[in-house]
């Protein structure tokens, strides 16, 4: 491998890194999908300068993937199961194919997880489950010294963790923010409601007693039963 070969993988492992983070950034599925896509292009270019051909060939294969995913999102609909079947297919062969040593292994079963990812349409949890490959491929491009990959693929763990934890603390705080003012609508409020609810009471029983005292005025009952609330319980009169 020649030096303007490896300084090439490095300077493209660079601006994959830039890219990708950039893509994690973004809220909107489809804006996630077209940063990946010319993200993994320039990860994928980055590898076949450093003979890594199998990364080099799954990861490029990844960004057809992006273009089905980003046509079917544009719909509003999900990737047929059976072209997603065919790209775990594809990315099987090419990594047979290229295979060169035990450590492809990680960028094959790296990429066929993501296919799993991209079904979900919450870019938030796509963020979680692309966490733990990532930081498997840092392992990997340090063995075929890609290492500005592994910078990339490193430093984007690192920022998916960080961006995990604080949508993680937001919500946290905004919980503590919303019961806080929950109680402090109580305590202002319990007092008025209570007397409110003692003066709607008290009105009530003036108007069932003026109701009653009215009836007997007007000597419509010979016996009148008043309610139990009243100083006496029956009233009888001639």
């Amino acid at each position: 491998m020649s030096n303007v070969y490896f300084i090439f993988a490095q300077v493209f492992g660079g601006i994959a890194t830039l890219i990708l983070c950039l893509s994690y950034v973004v809220k909107s599925k489809k804006g996630f999908l077209l940063l990946g896509l010319f993200g993994d292009t320039m990860y994928g270019i980055s590898f076949l300068f450093v003979s890594s051909w199998s990364a080099g060939a799954i990861a490029l294969l990844s960004c057809l993937q992006f273009v089905f995913v980003y046509y079917y999102e544009k719909k509003n609909k999900k990737l047929p199961k059976s072209i997603a079947f065919v790209f775990i297919v594809m990315f099987l062969i090419a990594g047979i194919l290229t295979w060169s040593s035990a450590w492809d292994i990680i960028p094959l079963a790296s990429y066929i997880w993501y296919t799993f990812a991209l079904y979900v349409d919450d870019v938030k949890s796509i963020r979680l489950m692309y966490v733990l490959p990532n930081l498997l491929l840092v392992v990997y491009d340090i063995m075929v010294m890609a290492y500005a990959s592994a910078f990339e693929d490193g430093i984007e763990g690192l920022f998916l963790i960080f961006m995990i934890l604080s949508v993680f603390v937001k919500s946290q705080i905004s919980k503590k923010k919303v019961l806080l003012y929950s109680k402090t609508q109580f305590a202002k409020k319990s007092k008025g409601t209570i007397f409110d609810s003692l003066q709607s009471a008290y009105s009530r029983m003036r108007k069932v007693n003026n109701f009653y005292m009215s009836k007997i005025a007007k000597n419509q009952w010979n016996t009148v039963s008043i309610p139990s609330f009243c100083k006496f319980s029956k009233v009888s009169f001639y």
